[in-house]
């Protein structure tokens, strides 16, 4: 990606006349490599000529990546007062900055605007669409537009997982796994990220039928398990509680892996502790501290659990040991479990074991300096 913008930079030095299509492409490059700054000031370097709908649109697509609607706002403003005709994409870009804005109910009348315009939707408008009517809990509209929209062309599996996932919100379970089939039977068989957000919403449905199905499924179809799909299911089995697949799984993923994943380590490792098999989880903990492959998290799981069970030596020893676990040199524990600390001090009275904390939380904050 640096290459591709320095390639675009050596070009423009040496005179070469990019077009809309390549300023857009420079655009969106400079903004994933040096923020959103970097990609304003060449927009307004721009001569008016060049300020195309392309480079518009570029640049809105970056304000909503870099979440500042308001600003991506302002510069549809701009792009109208300079009569400049918005296309599709303006117009999908245009719905998500509404809808990051919280202003669900300006996607409607921009909707309306686009069809009045003769532009037709495609699958990018209609989940903002429907998104919209979700956010203002209009759930009835929602479910027509989808209605209507089966009755047009093929819809996309995702408008029936956004669906699924509202109706879990509001326990309509019934209507989940009912969105849920349909996603199914649309989505592309050969597609691995349909696969994974159906079998995690089927979890949060609480089925654990579905979620077997689907995994026997997808092992079937693909190759090899890919850490994101062992990492999807691990979450599955912890959210249904079926902790003897859990481990069957991760013994599985063990064995087979394509790359260590620390996040599918502590899955396991939370689930022995939510069943108090705490030697097992310790066992774990420290045969990837021998390896070098704890991380932040592990630290947290960890602290969190002994301070639930009001256990603050053990708390400590985790704390004093995350040099052991944790790979960044600069680590200071969350604010948050600091203060979950003082608290349980305050509450013991125990001042000697809040100075003693502090004074440790000093020391590890020099260091990281």
């Amino acid at each position: 990606m640096l290459l591709c913008t320095q390639l675009l930079d050596w070009m423009e030095a040496r005179g070469a006349n990019l077009s809309p299509g390549h300023q857009a492409v420079r655009l969106d490059l400079v903004s994933k490599v040096h923020g959103i700054q970097a990609p304003e000031e060449y927009f307004w370097s721009l001569p008016n000529i060049s300020k195309s709908v392309k480079t518009y649109s570029c640049l809105l697509n970056c304000y909503g990546q870099h979440g500042l609607a308001y600003k991506g706002l302002e510069l549809y403003e701009n792009m109208k007062a300079k009569n400049i005709v918005p296309d599709k994409l303006v117009y999908n870009h245009l719905l998500k900055l509404y809808q990051k804005a919280g202003q669900p109910e300006k996607v409607r009348s921009t909707f309306e605007e686009m069809r009045e315009s003769g532009i037709s939707a495609d699958k990018f408008t209609y989940f903002t669409l429907i998104e919209s009517y979700i956010t203002m809990n209009d759930l009835d509209t929602a479910e027509k537009i989808l209605e209507e929209l089966q009755k047009l062309a093929p819809v996309h599996w995702s408008l029936y997982t956004l669906m699924a996932n509202n109706y879990i919100k509001l326990e309509q379970f019934g209507k989940a796994e009912a969105a849920l089939k349909k996603a199914e039977e649309v989505m592309d068989k050969a597609e691995l990220h349909p696969c994974n957000v159906i079998l995690s919403l089927h979890a949060l449905c609480g089925n654990s039928t579905e979620v077997k199905r689907i995994w026997e499924s997808l092992k079937s179809t693909f190759k090899k398990c890919l850490n994101r799909s062992y990492l999807v299911m691990l979450q599955g089995l912890s959210m249904i509680d079926d902790f003897e697949s859990l481990q069957q799984i991760f013994q599985e993923w063990q064995s087979n892996h394509e790359h260590y994943d620390m996040r599918i380590t502590n899955i396991m490792i939370k689930a022995y502790l939510d069943k108090s098999m705490i030697d097992e989880a310790e066992a774990i903990r420290q045969s990837t501290m021998a390896q070098g492959r704890c991380e932040e998290r592990t630290v947290y799981i960890f602290a969190e659990f002994y301070l639930d069970k009001s256990d603050v030596n053990a708390a400590l020893e985790i704390l004093r040991d995350a040099k052991n676990m944790v790979t960044t040199r600069k680590w200071v524990p969350s604010e948050e479990l600091v203060n979950r600390f003082l608290k349980h001090y305050e509450e013991s009275k125990d001042v000697a074991g809040a100075e003693s904390f502090l004074e440790w939380l000093k020391k590890i904050e020099l260091n990281a300096l």
